[in-house]
């Protein structure tokens, strides 16, 4: 029979590739053209053009020319803008199409073992993989010739995998999966058949790769540099980027050797950038490979504690760990976890290719797109059949309707479903006179279930039908792919407008209203509304990650966009994760088409050099005066960062960062953590004057309340003054913020619903009239809010206040703006 399902499964990794299909119940690894599981995430292109992909690629990393002419690791820059250039034939390539050359080898691979061209795969991606490498993913796809994919986020493809078959499966699994360029913890939950992400961590830049750099960094160049007397030699140049590869080539052959071995003996030959070849020769050990793994799983597993005190959950309501990742293979890895974690280890499927054939049983329960059947004969009947291919049920339901030739009428047909392996047949089912049906089967576990729809005429005979079977099988299912971090609005005052909420269920949709803070003139090219996209999860807009901006344009409006006025902010996110933005603007009643450009720009040195500084003054002042505040607590937190990891690889990755586009990505992600790091310290050195400013506003807020409230503003006020108390009480820096900020949202919401805080508004912005840069502009705005309060039109008077508002310089604006904070209405 042709396909009805997917079926095929690619785990598209940094380091290694693999694809496997779902045969009946049980997923297959498909073996490459050297007859291996995994195929080496490597491409090399001659100076003929001629592309190699896999392990032929991966081992002219050896040669003196080799890694010019080869890539590898692109997974990592997926999204970004970074261009990789093949010295020898000139040829440029993006990340996706790197990948795209990948995904045509394992396409390639299938063909050649079994003679089936596909058409259609679910290729997986890290959990925490950002919506635009998720969108570069979808790129990769359809630059290798799939006209369908799906993309399944690895921790579910490897749970998928463990369970199945596994019948009544109650609780939580952690997929530790510490792949070659990519780390991900996702908390599992398997219920009545189904599983979900509970909860997930991850980290982009943590893998198998890193311990290699580390084991050339620390044990092999050093060794290099002394037996050879090399000078000059520099990560930052790249005419010694040759000579670093063919060194992290042999430290990731020598760490797979050291998982059955207490040391290892490295041999070979290494190519120096004048020409010249030497021999190098140097033994290492297992328990200096350890030295250096230790931080790394320690990272790890400080991700997986995060994850599990998320959900309130201890290790002990953990059922076990899955792992997943060449890594993991390493016994003393798993001490280290065992150690770390106290959960269970399972590895009973093979870590290389559990995510693949994860990926394969999911593909299973994936319809192929085909859109709806054309007839191959005129006297053809059609069948549009819904139903899931994959459930938990032995008896499910199944759905459809049946399209007839042209002027056949179905009245007396009927139709029965007949399972080909049991020959348990529906019996006989009436077809409504639109063709529609519904009839419950019965389904054998353990196997995939063919049934075959066989339609009879009103005289009992067989009529030609397509498609004339269909498939289903009994096995745990994926309840939904969950959203990994929030999407927000960012808004010109750092903070930000909720669009969706980390964890919600795909696809999904938000929506935020926000409001101009700029006139945009119809027409006028040049001038624009940005407006920000972040995801993350911090409170402040700019400690998120920014993926791109929606723009309202003067040139695409037919009329002016006033400053204030509402623009209605729709995300939509599909099951892929990819997203689409809209924008409508209810004051010109239109829906603006908006672009939102999910690229992602590698870092300058230069940036990055500057932020650092920055933050590293930052560290400096906030360490002062915690000293001088004599905060015990806020020093120990300094002297912390100060130590870290988080800092020695930060240093590292922006002094490299000019020739390692991995290097720049690592040191942007670093620099956001170590902001964020210091946020939590300024916060607490900073916490008696965030205590007076929240009491004052309590003050503010009781006074606005006398005058203004409602039954349910005091009782909201009353609740937050004592949730305020609680928290200064704790010494909780981050909890006191938060309630002054929710204070501060009740105090705006109530004055916002009083006409006479518009009209005193209005009144002082009058008043700065002569401080106004457009004197004619203000006139007309200031009349136009006099006519506004005489006819009580109190939204007309709110637009006219933003305008003027926007009129007047920065810091006076901000003043008035304080002076209203405070409660004082005229």
């Amino acid at each position: 029979m042709s396909r009805t399902t997917i079926d095929f499964g690619i785990d598209l990794g940094t380091t290694n590739s693999a694809i496997a299909v779902l045969k009946g119940v049980v997923p297959e690894i498909i073996k490459n053209a050297i007859d291996q599981d995994i195929t080496p995430s490597a491409v090399y292109i001659n100076k003929r053009g001629v592309v190699r992909v896999g392990l032929g690629a991966k081992e002219r990393l050896k040669e003196l020319n080799g890694p010019k002419d080869t890539y590898l690791e692109f997974k990592r820059r997926m999204g970004t803008a970074h261009n990789y250039e093949f010295l020898s034939s000139g040829r440029m390539m993006k990340p996706e199409e790197l990948s795209a050359e990948v995904l045509k080898e394992l396409r390639l691979a299938v063909q050649s073992r079994t003679g089936e061209e596909v058409t259609s795969a679910v290729i997986t991606v890290p959990a925490a993989f950002e919506l635009h490498q998720c969108e570069a993913t979808k790129k990769s796809a359809t630059l290798a010739g799939f006209g369908q994919s799906a993309l399944l986020q690895e921790p579910v493809a490897a749970a998928l995998a463990y369970g199945f078959q596994i019948e009544n499966s109650r609780g939580y699994w952690l997929v530790y999966d510490f792949g070659g360029g990519t780390f991900d913890a996702a908390l599992i939950r398997a219920e009545d058949g189904t599983i979900s992400v509970a909860n997930h961590g991850g980290d982009n830049f943590l893998g198998g790769s890193d311990i290699d750099t580390r084991i050339v960094e620390e044990l092999l160049l050093p060794e290099a540099v002394r037996a050879h007397d090399i000078e000059g030699y520099s990560r930052k140049d790249d005419k010694w980027s040759s000579f670093f590869y063919q060194l992290k080539f042999m430290a990731e052959e020598a760490k797979i050797q050291l998982s059955q071995s207490e040391s290892v003996f490295i041999e070979g030959n290494l190519h120096l950038p004048s020409g010249d070849q030497v021999e190098f020769e140097h033994q290492i050990f297992r328990k200096d490979v350890v030295r250096l793994v230790e931080p790394l799983v320690s990272r790890s597993v400080a991700i997986c504690k995060r994850v599990l005190k998320e959900k309130n959950l201890t290790s002990a309501g953990v059922e076990r760990v899955i792992l997943v990742g060449g890594p993991t293979l390493a016994p003393y890895f798993r001490d280290m976890l065992k150690e770390g974690l106290g959960i269970p280890l399972d590895n009973s499927v093979d870590p290389l290719t559990v995510v693949a054939r994860g990926a394969a049983v999911f593909a299973g329960t994936q319809k192929i797109n085909g859109g709806a059947p054309a007839r191959s004969k005129a006297d053809q009947f059609l069948v549009d059949l819904k139903y899931k291919p994959v459930g938990a049920e032995v008896d499910p339901r199944v759905g459809g309707r049946i399209s007839a030739p042209d002027g056949v009428s179905l009245a007396g047909y009927s139709l029965e479903i007949v399972n080909q392996r049991t020959k348990w047949r529906s019996g006989r089912i009436p077809l409504r006179a639109d063709g529609a049906f519904m009839a419950d089967l019965l389904a054998e576990k353990g196997v995939k279930n063919v049934f075959q729809i066989e339609l009879l005429n009103a005289s009992g005979s067989r009529c030609d039908l397509a498609p004339s079977e269909f498939s289903y099988t009994v096995g745990v299912a994926v309840e939904e792919q969950p959203l990994i971090n929030s999407l927000h609005v960012a808004l010109a005052n750092n903070g930000r407008a909720t669009l969706l909420e980390k964890g919600a269920g795909l696809p999904a949709k938000g929506k935020a209203i926000v409001r101009s803070a700029l006139e945009v003139k119809r027409g006028q090219s040049g001038e624009v509304c940005r407006i920000p996209i972040v995801e993350g999860e911090n409170e402040l807009a700019d400690r998120n990650r920014l993926i791109g901006f929606v723009e309202v344009r003067g040139e695409n409006l037919r009329r002016d966009l006033p400053v204030g006025s509402e623009i209605e902010i729709t995300c939509i996110v599909d099951a892929s994760r990819l997203i689409t933005v809209k924008a409508y603007v209810p004051i010109l009643d239109e829906e603006l088409t908006v672009k939102i450009d999910l690229g992602h720009v590698t870092p300058q040195k230069t940036v990055l050099d500057a932020e650092f500084a920055v933050e590293r003054k930052r560290l400096v002042e906030l360490k002062n005066e915690a000293q001088g505040a004599g905060d015990a607590k806020s020093v120990a937190l300094i002297a912390n960062i100060e130590n870290s990891e988080l800092l020695r690889s930060l240093r590292s990755n922006v002094e490299n960062s000019a020739a390692d586009p991995d290097a720049a990505l690592k040191a942007d992600k670093g620099i956001l953590e170590l902001k964020l790091r210091l946020d939590e310290v300024a916060t607490r050195v900073k916490l008696p004057a965030l205590i007076a400013e929240a009491r004052e506003l309590t003050n503010q807020l009781n006074a606005v309340i006398q005058t203004h409230g409602t039954e349910e503003t005091r009782a909201k006020e009353k609740q937050l003054r004592a949730e305020l108390e609680e928290a200064i009480t704790e010494k909780n820096a981050d909890r006191v913020r938060r309630k002054k900020e929710e204070l501060e949202k009740l105090h705006w919401s109530i004055l916002f619903a009083q006409p006479a805080f518009w009209v005193g508004y209005f009144n002082n912005l009058a008043k700065s009239k002569p401080q106004m840069r457009d004197q004619a502009r203000a006139d007309r705005l200031i009349q136009q809010g006099r006519d506004c309060i005489a006819a009580n039109n109190v939204d007309g008077l709110r637009q006219t206040v933003w305008q003027l508002n926007d009129l007047l310089p920065k810091e006076v604006a901000q003043a008035i703006e304080k002076g209203y904070r405070s409660g004082v209405i005229g």
